[in-house]
């Protein structure tokens, strides 16, 4: 039932929203001893971080401010910001959302009453309804992760946007333009990123998830002297030249896969002298990971972008035209039925059905020598 005593004036999640941490706004009348107690939920927590979150508040004031903002405090701080675009970025999702389900329910305000599927689900089919897709994933993927820290409840996400041109792969000169981009970027630490971005999209074909999730210690090199030098290992481990590597993908879809060896090179290059840690360098956002990939992107542009989709799509592609059997497609890539390798098909390559001829009529009995997608 909706609580009588609020008038739902937050109209617009966007234009209602605004962020504002200037030091006038955290004055005594915002520095309430039961909100100043909540700063201790996270010892680290910098003054910038903690005067975004004091300081907030909405254009259109309400009553539903009034009776959620101390919670809104709470659930913020606990989630630990590190940023200040990060922090208005949960203070503001979080406050809208908190702010709808205490007008709509007039619930309790507990983590585990607040954050559930079942009232995320309405918020979207309602107040989000006519928003864009992207600012309803990024609004589901930041609640998600507030629920997953707080109450270890999971909730229902939705799909990545789609983007135009997404999946096209990269032309073979644009993947040169990247790895020239790689190898001249301005420090170690950066090149090192943008090697590991190329060689485990493009020989891996690895997600944004999965490599901003991959370690170290889960590749594992193979050289001239031995069948296996080991998890991370370096040419110190072995006295031959790295001949290639297999990748052990973390995720909800975990698979081995072994590295095209044109990339192999780039890749030992990215891990270095290290035996563990982040094959990526880079701060993790709990509630969307790769967001620290993107910001390496705009930080250091190319053109083309590089994307982690399009190295992707790009493997795909590659391992259809090389005619790999479909059950061993569907092992490597992780997906779970072949469907998903329908929006690949536009950019394989073309073949005659004269060139297979022989193994549609069973005459052949070659087994993946073709270089086309019949095979597959």
């Amino acid at each position: 039932m909706r609580n009588p005593r609020v008038t739902d004036n937050l109209s617009d999640p966007i234009s209602a929203a605004t962020t504002t941490a200037a030091a006038d706004q955290s004055n005594d009348a915002q520095r309430d001893p039961r909100i100043e107690v909540l700063r201790l939920l996270d010892a680290d927590l910098t003054d910038v971080c903690w005067r975004i979150i004091t300081g907030y508040s909405p254009n259109q004031t309400s009553s539903a401010w009034s009776a959620v903002r101390s919670f809104v405090i709470e659930c913020v701080t606990a989630m630990k910001p590190r940023t200040a675009v990060n922090t208005r970025r949960i203070m503001t999702m979080t406050a809208l959302y908190v702010s709808w389900v205490w007008s709509a329910t007039g619930c309790t305000l507990t983590a585990e009453r607040v954050f559930t599927d079942a009232l995320v689900a309405r918020y979207l089919g309602g107040r989000l309804r006519k928003f864009s897709a992207s600012y309803r994933f990024d609004t589901v993927r930041q609640l998600a992760a507030i629920s997953h820290t707080l109450t270890g409840t999971v909730i229902t996400r939705l799909p990545t946007p789609s983007q135009a041109g997404r999946v096209k792969p990269y032309t073979t000169n644009q993947i040169a333009t990247l790895f020239a981009w790689a190898n001249t970027l301005t420090t170690e630490l950066k090149r090192q990123n943008a090697r590991a971005f190329l060689a485990l999209g493009a020989g891996a074909g690895l997600t944004a998830q999965e490599l901003m999730a991959a370690q170290v210690e889960d590749i594992t090199f193979t050289h001239t002297d031995s069948s296996a030098a080991g998890p991370g290992a370096i040419s110190g481990n072995g006295t031959g030249a790295v001949l290639g590597a297999v990748v052990a993908v973390r995720g909800p879809r975990p698979r081995r896969v072994p590295v095209r060896a044109n990339w192999v090179k780039t890749l030992h290059a990215s891990v270095g002298r290290r035996t563990s840690g982040d094959v990526f360098h880079a701060y993790r956002l709990e509630e969307y990971p790769p967001h620290q990939l993107q910001q390496f992107i705009t930080d250091h542009p190319c053109t083309p972008r590089p994307s982690a989709g399009r190295l992707h799509s790009g493997w795909i592609v590659t391992q259809l035209d090389a005619g790999l059997p479909i059950r061993v497609l569907l092992e490597i890539t992780g997906f779970v039925t072949a469907q998903s390798l329908i929006p690949y098909l536009g950019y394989t390559q073309r073949q005659p059905v004269e060139n297979y001829t022989a193994r549609i009529t069973g005459t052949s009995t070659g087994t993946g020598t073709g270089t086309g997608t019949g095979a597959a």
